[in-house]
């Protein structure tokens, strides 16, 4: 009942609580409050807190509902997002926006030149080396996503070239275009394997956008994804 009620309320915003959504999609969320147009999940597997609220008296509930040992906690609006950040000490900020692929038909790749391969653990240490956040992430987590076999390789010439993955919660991210190799349409390559993947599984195709990545943004786009109008935060100890 609480599933099909928290649903309802975040598919007034499906593109702010994809997230979410994919979450409750899968059977991996519990739900901690569904009400009053606001939920509060925990995504079991990734330990991530999400919650979405209308007002600032309901988010102050949702939040005394959060443990105090939570690591990761998603807010889908300023006001939950500010309450937070006073209450828990948090080490990392990304402000960011969801962006989704909404259409049912898997995207064409063109770029004949690269060879797309799941990833086995022999890469980790190359992409622990390229990946941009990987100070932030706790230790193995690239293991578990490469034993999980949700790392996508590109490669040209049999060289590893760039790469990307799914994350623990459901979101497409880590994507790394090797220097050498960027300009060469590896990037759009590897979002559409990834995209694609995801459509085949049953899956949600969204992940995040940094607000100021405006390239990021603009390959979203080009490959039809769409952004939320809201924003997203994250906060991470």
């Amino acid at each position: 009942m609480l599933n099909h009620t928290a649903n309802k309320i975040l598919l007034n915003d499906f593109l702010l609580n994809v997230d979410m959504l994919e979450c409750i999609r899968r059977g991996s969320a519990e739900i901690l409050f569904a009400s009053d147009g606001s939920v509060l999940l925990i995504d079991i597997p990734s330990q991530i807190y999400m919650l979405s609220s209308q007002s600032h008296k309901i988010a102050e509930h949702l939040i005394s509902k959060i443990s105090a040992n939570a690591e990761i906690i998603v807010s889908h609006d300023k006001f939950s997002y500010e309450l937070l950040a006073k209450k828990f000490k948090f080490n990392n900020t990304m402000i960011c926006y969801n962006t989704v692929y909404t259409n049912h038909t898997p995207l064409e790749s063109k770029n004949s030149t690269v060879n797309i391969k799941i990833l086995t653990l022999g890469y980790k240490d190359i992409i622990m080396k390229y990946y941009s956040k990987a100070e932030i992430i706790e230790e193995g987590y690239i293991e578990d996503r490469l034993k999980s076999k949700v790392m996508f390789g590109a490669f040209i010439n049999d060289d590893l070239c760039g790469f990307i993955g799914s994350h623990t919660e459901g979101s497409i991210g880590m994507l790394e275009v090797i220097p050498n190799y960027r300009g060469k349409g590896i990037g759009a390559a590897l979002q559409i394997a990834a995209t694609n993947s995801a459509l085949a599984n049953g899956r949600y195709p969204y992940g995040q956008v940094i607000e100021d990545n405006l390239a990021s943004a603009a390959l979203q786009k080009k490959l039809g994804f769409e952004l939320s109008k809201n924003k997203v935060y994250w906060l991470m100890k």
